[in-house]
């Protein structure tokens, strides 16, 4: 498996170059979903992802603006965007940076 490598580090750095690579800072998951049709609708205030997971399954998500512009970006054959989803996010944290604190 990964025995001899730092899994968790190869993952940092695989994000930090595919935002890079994109031209854009993130502090958002990155959740690839290749094999989905999708697309983007807007009204007069607001940019909504559609994406479909199954037949007849679709998701909808409100895309992020930034600066008053939606956040999408393209880059030769792929296109990410930014968007508010309900997801599980996993949050990786070092061991040794864990803290003992009282929360009021």
């Amino acid at each position: 498996m990964t025995k001899d490598r730092d899994a968790v580090q190869e993952l940092i750095q695989t994000q930090q170059e595919v935002l890079e690579w994109f031209g854009c800072e993130g502090d958002f998951f990155i959740k690839p979903l290749l094999d989905c049709e999708w697309t983007i609708n807007d009204t007069e205030d607001f940019y909504f992802l559609s994406y479909w997971i199954k037949q007849n399954k679709r998701v909808n998500a409100v895309i992020v603006k930034r600066n008053g512009l939606p956040m999408l970006y393209q880059k030769k054959k792929y296109t990410m965007v930014v968007a508010i989803d309900c997801v599980k996010i996993a949050f990786v944290f070092r061991n040794s940076r864990r803290i003992d604190v009282e929360l009021e």
